[in-house]
C-alpha cells in the first residue's frame, strides 16, 4: 500500500486554513497511510495559531508535522521545505486556501490500483472563479504512457493543467531529477511541472473532481497590484525558461514544436490580458514584450514560418488569414493557457 505525502502550504490564510485542514481531516477513511506537513511561512495573522488548534484536536490516523518558517520566504520554499521532510512514496501539494473533495484519497487509492506502477495521478478540479470543472470534455480515465515528450506534449496542449497542486508524484523522481520549485519566482508552477512532465513516462488523468480551487481575495488595491506585478515577473522568466529549452523542429509543422511555442505565446497572451485591468510597473511590461520578440525571432529562425506569422497577428497584412480554420486549434490551445494563468490572479 503506497504512502501519501500532503504538502500543505500556508501564509496569512487564517480565513481559509481551517477549512483545508478539515478537508484533510476527511481523507482519513482511507486504508491508505498519509501524512501531512503543513509548512508555515512565517504568518503574521492567526494561521499558525489555528493550524495548531485544528492539528491537536485531530483524533485521526493521519500523522500530521507542522513546520514554521522563522522569516518569509514564499511559496516555493515552503514547498521545497515539505519536499526535504517528506517520507511518502507519493507527494501533494495543497494550498492553504483550496480545499480536497471528500472523497479526494480513496478515488486516488483506486486508481493507483488500478495503475500500480504510475508516475503520476491528476484528478479533476472544481474551479470556484469559473464554476466549472478544468476538464469538461473528459469522461473516463486518460492513461497516458511514453517518453517524456509525449507526456510534456500533453501539457502544452492543455490536456494537463499548469499547476502543482491537485496531482500525486512518485517522490523518488522528484528526488531523482532535483525538482525543486524557483525560489527566486512569485510563481514556479509551470517551471517545475515542465521538468516532471518532461521525465515522467506515465500518468493516469482523472474525470472524478478530487480538489477545488477556491477564490482569492487580493485584499487592497496596492496589494493586488503588487502581486499581479510579482506574477507577471514570474510567467515572463517562465516563458525565457521555455524558449530556452524549444525543441529542434523536424521539419514545418512539427507538433511537439507547435505545442510548445503555443503554450509560451498563451502565456503572453493570459498576461496581455492581465495588463489590460491592473495597474502594471513598465520594467514588466518592458520584460514580457522581450519574450514576445523572442518568441517571434525563434519561431522564424527555426524555419517556422507559419506559426511566426500567427505570433504576429495583429499586423493589418495578415489579419483576415487567421480567420481560416486551419488556425482555430492554435487560438484553442493559447486561449486554453491563457485563462488558466488569468484564473491565478483571483478574478
Amino acid at each position: 500500500m503506497p504512502n501519501i505525502s500532503v504538502i500543505l502550504s500556508a501564509y496569512n490564510n487564517e480565513k481559509t486554513v481551517k477549512r483545508c485542514l478539515k478537508s484533510v481531516f476527511a481523507q482519513d477513511n482511507t486504508d491508505m497511510r498519509i501524512e501531512c506537513l503543513v509548512v508555515d511561512d512565517c504568518s503574521t495573522d492567526a494561521t499558525l495559531d489555528i493550524i495548531r488548534h485544528e492539528v491537536g484536536a485531530f483524533k485521526g490516523n493521519i500523522s500530521f508535522r507542522i513546520l514554521r518558517h522563522k522569516i518569509h520566504h514564499g511559496l516555493s520554499r515552503t514547498r521545497n521545505t515539505g519536499l526535504d521532510r517528506a517520507t511518502g512514496d507519493y507527494v501533494m501539494f495543497v494550498n492553504a486556501t483550496d480545499v480536497l473533495r471528500l472523497d479526494c484519497m480513496d478515488t486516488f487509492m483506486a486508481n493507483l490500483m488500478r495503475y500500480w506502477d504510475v508516475d503520476m495521478i491528476a484528478g479533476n478540479v472544481f474551479n470556484s472563479v469559473s464554476g466549472h470543472n478544468l476538464f469538461t470534455s473528459l469522461t473516463s480515465t486518460m492513461a497516458l504512457r511514453g517518453r517524456g515528450e509525449v507526456i510534456c506534449q500533453e501539457m502544452l496542449t492543455n490536456h494537463l493543467y499548469l499547476f502543482a497542486w491537485n496531482k500525486l508524484v512518485r517522490r523518488d523522481l522528484l528526488m531523482n531529477i532535483n525538482a525543486r520549485f524557483d525560489e527566486n519566482l512569485a510563481y514556479a508552477d509551470i517551471q517545475w511541472a515542465f521538468q516532471v512532465f518532461s521525465n515522467v513516462s506515465s500518468v493516469a488523468l482523472l474525470p472524478e473532481v478530487t480538489y477545488e480551487y477556491m477564490a482569492r481575495e487580493l485584499g487592497p488595491i496596492s496589494m493586488a497590484e503588487k502581486r499581479v506585478n510579482s506574477l507577471l515577473t514570474s510567467y515572463a522568466a517562465t516563458c525565457e525558461y521555455l524558449i530556452e529549452r524549444s525543441p529542434r523542429p523536424e521539419g514545418e509543422g512539427d507538433s511537439y514544436y507547435y505545442a510548445h511555442q503555443l503554450f509560451v505565446y498563451g502565456i503572453l497572451e493570459g498576461s496581455e490580458r492581465v495588463m489590460k485591468e491592473y495597474n502594471v510597473l513598465p520594467q514588466v511590461k518592458r520584460e514580457l514584450s522581450n519574450m514576445r520578440s523572442k518568441l517571434v525571432s525563434q519561431t522564424r529562425r527555426d524555419g517556422q514560418k507559419r506559426l511566426s506569422l500567427y505570433f504576429v497577428q495583429d499586423a493589418s497584412l495578415f489579419s483576415g488569414m487567421f480567420k481560416l480554420p486551419s488556425f482555430k486549434h492554435y487560438t484553442e490551445i493559447v486561449s486554453e493557457v491563457a485563462d488558466q494563468l488569468s484564473t491565478l490572479v483571483g478574478k
